[in-house]
């Protein structure tokens, strides 16, 4: 389900600066920035079931400060430039650029372009929701977070979609089950923007080739019962090499990569839509007990793989009932 707000705050001879109430963070400060016709404009698209929030921004310039330990957020101005600081670390992040922060502590002033108002678009994505765990990246001492340029180009347009839609007369968006179909649009984007972001840094460690190798063979054999002294064999060195090698590179242990490749397989082959049952892509993915798998996918995607399963098919319906109409 999406939830819809939008919300104006412009100066004039008689209102206040009442503009708290628009504010998507609770910071410790704020403040619009001097000048005349100052003005914020919020607009959010609140997806509850993805723990993910995009919004819209408008502004005539404003300064915030904010401690924010929950969140992550993609900030991408299209009119203006941001300037963010972070203790002794400062970015500026001009139009068609993008910055991705993980929790930090940040002073943010926005500016807006010669004769237009400063505009962006955000995400702010949970980290504690259960279908983002498994492609958020891992949170460091280094706020910065890698991200793909070319996956950007995409959830940029997505965005510029989304609200458009929103704004017109007769929004599709808002209404089932268009909502739940963007909302899976919108984890895809954010699992291709953090994770090729982070297999560009990888290709920057020397543990590179050998993870990338086993990743490979990971996706050619998941439908097989593999496990990490078979994968270590098949590659060619201990398992204590392909351990270390994964837990310096990712983060995380080899079976704990085999497993998210298999899940991510499931869902894909779930929300297809087709014939088969939730046990057969269970077990044509590798997952060799069908409880763990729908224990394992219920605590990675915040659903059932028969509630996946059940929308994809709804999803193949509607399109061949639209194929049929325009046909």
């Amino acid at each position: 389900m999406l939830s819809y707000h939008s919300k104006h705050w412009e100066e004039s001879a008689r209102s206040r600066a009442d503009f708290g109430s628009l504010l998507f963070s609770a910071p410790d400060h704020f403040n619009m920035s001097k000048g005349r016709d100052r003005k914020l404009i919020v607009n959010s698209a609140d997806f509850p079931d993805i723990g993910t929030s995009l919004l819209s921004v408008t502004s005539s310039g404003h300064e915030i400060d904010l401690a924010d330990d929950k969140y992550l957020t993609v900030m991408i101005p299209t009119h203006g430039q941001t300037h963010v600081h972070m203790d002794r670390r400062k970015t500026v992040i001009q139009e068609g650029s993008a910055l991705a922060l993980g929790p930090s502590e940040r002073w943010t002033r926005v500016e807006k372009g010669r004769h237009r108002d400063f505009r962006a678009n955000l995400a702010k994505i949970s980290l504690d929701a259960a279908p983002l765990r498994h492609v958020l990246p891992v949170v460091t001492d280094d706020p910065v977070l890698p991200t793909a340029p070319k996956a950007l180009a995409g959830f940029r347009a997505l965005m510029h979609y989304l609200f458009s839609d929103l704004a017109s007369p007769m929004p599709t968006l808002i209404h089932r089950p268009a909502s739940d179909l963007f909302a899976a649009l919108v984890l895809e984007h954010i699992r291709m923007m953090f994770q090729t972001g982070m297999d560009r840094i990888m290709n920057e460690k020397p543990q590179h080739s050998l993870v990338s190798r086993a990743e490979e063979f990971m996706v050619a054999n998941l439908g097989e019962p593999l496990t990490v002294p078979i994968m270590a064999e098949a590659l060619g060195v201990s398992v204590r090499q392909l351990q270390d090698a994964f837990r310096q590179s990712v983060k995380q242990s080899p079976w704990e990569r085999l497993t998210a490749h298999r899940l991510d397989k499931a869902r894909r082959n779930l929300l297809a839509g087709g014939g088969d049952t939730v046990t057969a892509i269970a077990f044509d993915c590798g997952f060799s007990h069908l409880g763990r798998f729908a224990q394992t996918y219920r605590a990675t995607f915040g659903e059932a793989p028969s509630a996946t399963l059940r929308r994809g098919r709804m999803r193949r319906s509607a399109n061949r009932i639209d194929d049929t109409q325009t046909g």
